[in-house]
This record gives C-alpha cells, structure tokens and sequence, in this order.
C-alpha cells in the first residue's frame, strides 16, 4: 500500500514494512508523516494476523535524516507550532510503542533525530555498518520534549543520552551498540538477509508470549507497583492453545504451529 505522506506499508505473511520513502529529503520526517505513522501503526496492532512490524528507509537514503527542517518555519516556528508538533510526534512514537506486535527498527545509513528518536520507539533496533547516528539539536537552538527523552532516556540512561544531546557527534554502530541502542550490526552486504531472519525468527515464536512480554516490559518502563490483576498477566498465557502447542510439540520432536489463541 503506497501512501502520498511518503510511507509504503507492505505485508507479505505475518510480516508488515513500513518503509519511509522521501528520497529527495534522505527520507526527513514531516509533520503529515507522522500522523500517518500513528495511523498505521495503530492500524497494524490492530491485525491480529499479523506477527512483526519492520520500520526502515527507502530509496537507498538510509533510515532518515530526522525531521525535515524545510518545513520548520510553518510548522515548528514558536511555542504553539512547535507544541503542536511535538504533541502529533509524541502520539506516532506511543503508537508503535504500545502495538501489540514486535516492531524492528531496520537502520542503514544515517539515522539522525528525530529519526533516531523513532528507533528508540521500537523494540528491536538492527543496523547495517554503514550506519551513522546523531541527536542535534543543539546545532539547531531546538529541545526535544518529555515524551522524546522519556523514551531515550529509558533505553539508554542518563549518562549516553547526555552525552548524545549535549555533544550533538556522529557515532557508528559500534558506538551505538556498545551503549545499547542497537542490539547488533552487520556488513550492508547481509543487511537485508539479517532483517529478514529477524523477522521471520520474531514471526516464528508463539504471538501471544510475543506480545505479552512486550506489554509487561513496556509496564515495568512506567514504574510504580503492579497490582494483582496486572500481576496475574504474567501467566495468562499458560491457558492458551499456542502452550499447548508449545509443549506438545517439544514433546514431539516437531516444529510448533502457533495459532495465537
């Protein structure tokens, strides 16, 4: 499905693409993109045939130079716009964020800002080597808000992220994975064979332990005391049929077919 924002959402199987497509910007965010993201991603989690999600760059530009500057004084210049903005920003960023699904965050080529802040939203990062990584705002007189940082700063803690905004450098994967925004890169020649594994290995796996993980996970990132009912959730899963499943098939010496019930 092509998009006139500038996203393309593919599915083949249980597997969706979202792929930023604004080659002539080196796929930069605009603000109609991120309104759409959330759509989409709301729509996705919504699927519940579907097992994965991949979010990546297009057009051989890299996964995204961030937001796209050009439209900054329409839609960024002063408190109001740029609230305005942030607000429809911080809404795509909790959409992927809590979709049911598993969401991989494909990273070739740069991956600046705003576009480094949507990676952070997934779950699963993967770059290539090519990879570069950069959170500028500093060279722009720009701040991120509470939701921006919230999500950083969980994944990376106070020292990286300090270091990432206040510096504003370019690092590579090696950088990257070290302070644990990627889980790991490889040469760009077996980028496309990894992301596929990836996801097909994500797509393999019982949904419904999938999702839950990521539900609780993403409950123990808000703090506090989890009570009874929530507690409880940790072990629905034992009454489904993909357990069943699950064990009768270890039991079996064959392959699982999970059905996510």
């Amino acid at each position: 499905m092509s998009l006139e924002t500038g996203l393309v959402v593919d599915i083949d199987g249980g597997i969706a693409t979202i792929t930023i497509s604004q080659p002539e910007r080196k796929n930069a965010l605009t603000k109609p993109m991120w309104g759409e993201l959330a759509r989409i991603a709301d729509d996705l989690g919504r699927d519940n045939a579907l097992r994965c999600v991949v979010i990546r760059g297009g057009g051989g530009v890299g996964f995204g130079a961030g937001a796209d500057i050009h439209e900054f004084v329409r839609e960024r210049d002063g408190f109001a716009k740029a609230r305005d903005y942030g607000m429809l920003h911080a809404e795509a960023l909790q959409a992927i964020e809590v979709c049911q699904h598993p969401v991989i965050a494909a990273i070739d080529g740069p991956c600046i800002g705003a576009s480094f802040v949507l990676a952070a939203a997934c779950d699963l990062r993967i770059a290539a080597d090519n990879a570069k990584f950069a959170v500028p705002p500093m060279k722009l007189g720009a701040t991120l808000g509470y939701p921006e940082l919230q999500i950083m700063l969980d994944l990376l803690g106070e020292a990286a992220l300090f270091e990432i905004l206040l510096e504003g450098q370019v690092f590579g994967p090696e950088r990257a994975r070290e302070i644990g925004f990627i889980a790991r890169h490889v040469p760009l020649d077996a980028f496309e064979a990894e992301i596929k594994t990836t996801a097909n290995r994500i797509a393999g796996g019982a949904p419904i332990t999938q999702r839950l993980h990521k539900k609780l996970i993403n409950r123990l990132k808000e703090g506090g005391s989890i009570g009874a009912k929530e507690f409880d959730e940790g072990y629905r899963a034992f009454d489904s049929a993909d357990f069943k499943e699950g064990y009768t098939a270890f039991l079996e010496k064959r392959k699982a077919v999970f059905q996510g019930k």
